[in-house]
């Protein structure tokens, strides 16, 4: 408590002393007269003292708020929504994972019997300690109305309590464009039954997973295709549509023919990486004219710029009639330099140590019977240099 109330105060001052200083140098852009400027400059001296102190203090004490009973009720009135509920009058404390003690304090709305609290969320800031109130009230009432929400086939809700905190989320699965169509259809339900229960505000996270092949490989999770959002404000299909179909155009592991030219250049329409082939004479990538560059309409490099995964060099390969060998998961061919070089998406079990020291099995090439390590454990996507060192062809994404 001592050390919140000392630090407003610096907050305070640090800003009062601030103003000042702005005052002093307009006065001083503004010409005032020799006396005036012998006077200032020993109060600027006083000020930029005053100033360091501030900072100094507001670095190693922070900039906290010390919220009161009233203000806990004023954040559920009129952030929150609910206009009848009841503060506890004594919070708790719970030491956080990140070392900093929070205050819970507890609130009921009397006819339902719903506890819920906001949490006064102390932690370090940009440059110092600071706290914010955040809510458990969604996850709350989630916990209350679970089981009077219908059962879904493939979305469901979870709620679990921990610390005294409420959580809870929606999850769902697929692993083509019917089922996901079928999550959104059930995310959009659950919201209405939300809505039916008189809940219609309820803001429940959800995440729908793309069970694809490779997602689970190594130990990072790719999770490209994924949907998240909330119920307040859930994503349109064609949205989520989008994200499928440039996850699978970027890795090249299911079949196109399931997508139709029309929903393929749709779902590319403002898409940041487009894939094209410079075939100009210009050594100097600032001084390529777009004339020389041949956009492929269907191959993309992935949306967090890793650049060219497996399954898109084979199809590059194949158009460029270099002949590469197999399929896009697993394929020879013969480089610009003669190395033969072989890729695979299996080729996942290379040992490397990541930045926590950790060792990682993930992705690697064979050249000429060697193995050539990717430059991260989850990376199965070639940089532009490195198609070019292999292929000879001037990749532009």
């Amino acid at each position: 408590m001592h050390v919140i109330l000392v630090t407003d105060k610096y907050c305070e001052a640090f800003v009062i002393v601030l103003t000042e200083f702005i005052k002093i140098k307009s006065l001083w852009d503004n010409k005032i007269s020799r006396k005036q400027v012998n006077c200032m400059n020993g109060f600027k001296k006083i000020i930029s003292a005053a100033m360091v102190l501030c900072t100094a203090s507001m670095i190693f004490s922070g900039c906290v708020t010390d919220y009161e009973k009233s203000d806990i009720e004023k954040e559920i009135s009129e952030n929150i929504g609910v206009k009848n509920a009841i503060v506890f009058p004594v919070y708790t404390e719970f030491k956080g994972e990140d070392g900093y003690t929070d205050r819970i304090w507890t609130a009921k709305i009397p006819d339902s019997g719903i506890e819920f609290h906001v949490i006064d969320d102390y932690h370090w800031g940009m440059e110092s300690v600071t706290n914010y109130l955040k809510n458990d009230y969604d996850e709350a009432v989630l916990a209350y109305i679970e089981t009077q929400l219908p059962k879904f086939e493939y979305i469901k809700t979870s709620t679990y309590k921990k610390d005294g905190i409420f959580y809870g989320e929606i999850t769902g699965k697929y692993e083509n464009l019917q089922e996901l169509k079928a999550c959104h259809d059930e995310l959009e339900n659950i919201k209405k039954a939300f809505d039916d229960l008189g809940y219609d505000n309820l803001q429940i996270a959800y995440q729908i997973e793309y069970i694809h092949p490779l997602r689970n490989i190594t130990d990072y999770v790719i999770d490209d295709g994924d949907a998240w959002g909330n119920t307040k404000s859930i994503d349109s299909f064609e949205d989520m549509k989008k994200e499928y179909i440039t996850t699978v155009l970027d890795y090249r592991y299911e079949d196109l023919q399931s997508f139709s030219p029309e929903e393929i250049k749709s779902s590319l329409d403002n898409y940041m990486y487009p894939v094209g082939i410079y075939r100009g004479n210009q050594t100097d990538k600032s001084l390529y004219d777009e004339r020389d560059i041949d956009y492929y309409d269907d191959i993309i490099a992935n949306k967090y710029a890793y650049g060219i995964s497996f399954g898109s060099l084979y199809e590059i390969l194949k158009r460029e009639n270099m002949n590469p060998e197999g399929d896009y998961w697993h394929y020879y061919f013969t480089g610009a330099d003669g190395s033969v070089y072989e890729i695979s998406y299996d080729f996942n079990d290379y040992p490397f140590t990541d930045s926590y020291s950790e060792t990682r099995n993930g992705y690697y090439y064979i050249k000429d019977g060697e193995k050539v390590p990717m430059n991260y454990y989850f990376y199965n996507h070639f940089t532009e240099s490195e198609v070019y060192n292999m292929t000879g062809l001037n990749i532009i994404f």
